[in-house]
């Protein structure tokens, strides 16, 4: 028998690296929702962590805001609806999707609003996802750029045991207590995805 030789890496020629399947998967995503900017494509097309790092960064100069829909690793949209519930829709025309982020300080803390609701995604001590109609402390998360491509959103303010609790969605679509995710669990990552104009008129 023949003995195929792998490369040096020890990878098999058809097995993709993670950059590689974070790309193709922002890829798939724009495609079919037609949704791509700029900065995505150079993303896809560049796959460049100190490209996208740059180009992420710039929006924190000046407490800027976002309009931008949340799109989880577990094919959810983030929405806060007019009770102050946090789900997943896979809906992407659903107006409680779209987001408004604003960074409040810098260190890449920011404020999550629905734009339809008016509430805050907040997070209590205990880990819980609550709407919050007035913005305090708790609404405040830290955004963080993953080596795969897709954004992470720990709370500010609180931790379990030392340890981050983040915004994450299962694969059902509902929303997990932070004390259950870690940051590299796919129900914690997120792709900020830019809205069309159709999109924001939501009232």
């Amino acid at each position: 028998m023949h003995r195929v030789s792998l490369p040096e890496s020890g990878r098999r020629p058809w097995e993709l690296t993670e950059a590689t399947s974070s790309c193709l998967a922002l890829l798939s995503v724009c495609v079919v929702y037609s949704d791509c900017t700029p900065e995505q494509l150079a993303a896809i097309m560049n796959c460049s962590k100190h490209e996208r790092h740059t180009r992420n960064y710039d929006y924190m100069e000046g407490g800027d805001v976002r309009i931008r829909q949340l799109f989880s690793r577990t094919q959810w949209f983030l929405t806060i609806d007019d009770f102050g519930n946090i789900n997943g829709t896979q809906d992407p025309t659903n107006c409680y999707s779209i987001l408004e982020i604003r960074t409040v300080s810098e260190g890449g803390v920011l404020a999550i609003k629905g734009v339809k609701s008016q509430y805050y995604i907040s997070m209590t001590k205990a880990g819980q996802l609550q709407g919050k109609r007035i913005y305090n402390a708790n609404c405040n998360f830290k955004e963080v750029f993953l080596e795969n491509y897709f954004n992470a959103y720990s709370s500010a303010r609180w931790t379990k045991n030392g340890k981050e609790m983040f915004i994450a969605l299962s694969q059902k679509g509902r929303p997990m207590r932070g004390k259950k995710t870690r940051r590299e669990h796919i129900a914690s990552h997120f792709i900020p995805m830019k809205c069309r104009e159709e999109e924001r008129r939501v009232d």
